[in-house]
């Protein structure tokens, strides 16, 4: 898995790429860390990162720190990326300015790549849009959904906000789970036939530990005895936790 930090606002970059991390690191405390900057950097270290989860051990967090200093160095890691895209392991790279080559190859191979230029800013927080992440979430994809999400807050949208949509869409989950009928959900019959239609993804167990994760985070929020931007984060990079153990079994099994 990689996701890309880039851009001539480095400190902005660098801010986004160790929020990621620090979401990461929340989310699976055991896994182990490893910054790679500029002077401890080998194509023979990253090679051996790219291939070095085992079976039963820990997915690493890696975080490529600057590296691309000289055009060696550049060719090497971006000749690198088919491996990292399929790595076990997560890598989080961070850049300042990228040429339009560079910028076409990362972007080719990332889960996620996100620019940050000086004296700009992107502002989409239309409805469209945070109505994409409600639907990410009933969909369980978890790249996408945090993707979208970060895409609204960068842009000026309160996390807040944003915890009150993803509330409203496993509220619907959870309604028309014990629900046979729109009106019996008193839900229109679109939002009661997509929230059906999201049960598939979750079981009745998950929908009732999602609900309660939101609202926890969001009172904890307002105590301030938790961060609700990095809380939302984590909870939405936890709806891959299905889809990992689900391979992690077919690969013992294998």
């Amino acid at each position: 898995m990689l996701f890309v930090f880039h851009g001539t606002d480095v400190a902005k970059a660098g801010d986004k790429a160790r929020s990621l991390i620090g979401s990461l690191r929340a989310k699976k405390p055991d896994a182990p860390f490893i910054h790679i900057g500029a002077d401890d950097w080998s194509v023979a270290t990253l090679q051996e990162y790219v291939g070095g989860q085992g079976l039963f051990s820990a997915k690493s967090i890696i975080f490529l720190d600057r590296v691309m200093e000289d055009d060696q160095s550049k060719e090497s890691l971006l000749g690198l990326l088919p491996a990292i895209k399929g790595s076990e392991n997560i890598f989080i790279v961070l850049e300042g300015k990228l040429d339009a080559e560079s910028k076409r190859i990362f972007g080719k191979y990332a889960d996620k790549s996100a620019s940050f230029q000086n004296g700009t800013t992107t502002k989409d927080n239309s409805p469209k849009k945070v109505f994409a992440l409600a639907d990410a979430l009933g969909e369980r994809l978890a790249i996408r959904a945090w993707t979208i999400y970060r895409e609204l807050v960068d842009g000026g949208a309160p996390s807040e906000s944003l915890i009150g949509t993803l509330f409203w869409q496993v509220k619907c989950m959870s309604l028309a789970n014990i629900s046979k009928i729109a009106d019996q959900a008193g839900l229109n019959s679109f939002v009661f036939s997509k929230s059906k239609r999201y049960l598939k993804n979750y079981s009745s167990l998950e929908i009732d530990r999602l609900m309660t994760d939101i609202i926890v985070l969001y009172h904890d929020g307002h105590l301030g005895i938790a961060d609700m931007e990095i809380g939302l984060e984590k909870i939405l990079l936890e709806l891959s936790d299905k889809k990992d153990q689900k391979i992690d079994l077919e690969n013992i099994v294998s």
